[in-house]
C-alpha cells in the first residue's frame, strides 16, 4: 500500500494506492471523522456497476451503519451534464444526504467530475470521496478540479472542490478493456513529460501497454501521481504552474469533441500530445530528437500519433472556446524537454494547422 499525501493552502488529504482496498472503505471514512448520521450517496455509472464495485461499497457502507443509496448514471462523457446534475440532487435529497454526509463517486473521470460538481454545490457542499476504477482516473481524481460540459465545450462549468480522501484500489484496473488501460497511459506519459524524467526512462525501457504486475502498476501510478500532487500543491487554483498539467488536452479536447467522443479521452490526449510537441519543435522549444522520444513512447503503449480524419474547422471551433485562452493568443502547454514543459499565450490557429500537418505526413 502505498499513501501519498495532499497538502493544499485550503486543504489536506491522503491517496492511498494498493490491493483489496474496497471492502476497508468504511474504515478509512471513519478515520476521517465522518459519522453515519449524514447519510451517504454512491455514485458510479452502469458499466462500473456491472462489475460489482459500488456494490461491494455499498453493502461495506451498509454494514458499518451509514444509510446509505447508490445513484447509477450512463457511461460516457454525455453525462457530464447539468440535466445529470440535477439527477444527483435529486438523488440526494431523497436519500436525505446532510451537509455532513458524504458523496462517494466510484468510476472513472467522468464519475468523479460530475459527483465532486453536485457534492460541491449541494447544500454549499457536502464531504467528497473519490474511488477511481480507471488508469485514467489517477489524474482526475486528485486536485480537486470538478465539472460539467456544456455543448459548446468541455469542463465549462465547474469548481475547485477537494476530495475528504482517493482510495484508489488497483484490483478494479484488471478488468479494465486494452483500449481503456492505454488511454490511461497517456495521462501517465503525460505527467512523466511534465516532471519525472525517470518513469518516461522506465516507460521507453519497460512499456506497461497493459496491465502487468501489481507491485509495478502501483509503484507506477504513485509516481505519475506524485508529478500532480506536487504541482498541485504549489498552485491550487491553477493561477500559473498547475496550467501546466494542461499539456496535451488543448488539442485534445478539441479532438475528443470533434470525433463527436468516438476516440476516448486518453486517445485524445496522446494526439495532443504528438502535436504540441510539433509545435514546440517549430517554435524551436524542443529538439526534435526528443520529440521522436515522444512518438516512440506513444507507439509502445499502442496510442494514435497521427489525428484522423476530422474536420478542421470544428476542431478549429472548439479551440477557440478553451477557457485558458488570452486575447494575445491561444494558451499552450509545450514541452522543453523530457521533466519540463512551459506555457506560451502565442500560439495561432496556422502553428496548429502546421504542426496538425506535420503529425499526419
Amino acid at each position: 500500500m502505498r499513501r501519498l499525501e495532499v497538502h493544499t493552502q485550503t486543504t489536506h488529504y491522503e491517496m492511498v494506492i494498493g490491493a483489496n482496498l474496497l471492502k476497508q472503505i468504511s474504515h478509512f471514512i471513519a478515520q476521517l471523522g465522518l459519522s453515519p448520521e449524514g447519510g451517504c450517496l454512491i455514485v458510479s455509472d452502469d458499466q462500473v456497476t456491472a462489475l460489482g464495485y459500488p456494490d461491494a461499497i455499498l453493502t461495506a457502507m451498509q454494514q458499518a451503519g451509514w444509510p446509505a443509496q447508490l445513484a447509477v448514471i450512463p457511461a460516457g462523457d454525455e453525462s457530464k451534464s447539468l440535466l445529470q446534475t440535477q439527477a444527483l440532487y435529486t438523488h440526494l435529497l431523497q436519500s436525505r444526504v446532510r451537509r455532513s454526509g458524504v458523496v462517494i463517486a466510484v468510476g472513472g473521470g467522468v464519475v468523479g467530475d460530475l459527483a465532486g460538481f453536485a457534492a460541491a454545490t449541494y447544500l454549499r457542499g457536502v464531504h467528497f470521496v473519490q474511488v477511481p476504477t480507471t488508469l485514467l482516473a489517477h489524474d482526475s481524481s486528485i486536485g480537486g478540479k470538478v465539472g460539467v460540459n456544456l455543448p459548446e465545450g468541455k469542463n465549462l462549468i465547474g469548481a475547485f472542490y477537494h476530495p475528504r480522501l482517493v482510495l484508489y484500489d488497483i484490483d478494479t484496473l484488471k478488468t479494465l478493456t486494452e483500449r481503456e488501460w492505454r488511454g490511461g497511459m497517456a495521462e501517465v506519459i503525460k505527467h512523466a513529460i511534465i516532471g519525472n524524467p525517470q518513469l518516461f526512462s522506465q516507460l521507453q525501457t519497460t512499456p506497461q501497454p497493459t496491465f502487468g504486475e501489481p507491485v509495478t502498476v502501483e509503484d507506477m501510478i504513485a509516481q505519475a501521481s506524485a508529478v500532480k500532487i506536487a504541482i498541485v500543491q504549489s498552485d491550487e487554483r491553477e493561477a500559473g504552474l498547475r496550467m501546466h498539467l494542461n499539456l496535451g488536452h488543448t488539442v485534445g479536447h478539441a479532438i475528443e469533441q470533434a470525433s463527436h467522443y468516438l476516440l476516448n479521452h486518453g486517445e485524445s490526449v496522446a494526439l495532443g500530445l504528438r502535436i504540441e510537441a510539433e509545435i514546440a519543435v517549430a517554435k524551436n522549444w524542443l529538439e526534435p530528437v526528443i520529440r521522436d522520444q515522444i512518438i516512440a513512447v506513444l507507439r509502445q503503449h499502442h496510442l494514435p500519433v497521427s489525428p484522423p480524419n476530422l474536420n478542421w474547422e470544428q476542431v478549429v471551433a472548439y479551440l477557440e472556446v478553451d477557457k485558458k485562452h488570452s486575447g494575445k493568443g491561444w494558451t499552450f502547454v509545450l514541452p522543453r524537454e523530457i521533466g519540463r514543459v512551459e506555457v506560451t499565450r502565442e500560439i495561432t490557429q496556422n502553428d496548429v494547422l502546421n504542426a496538425w500537418r506535420a503529425s499526419i505526413a
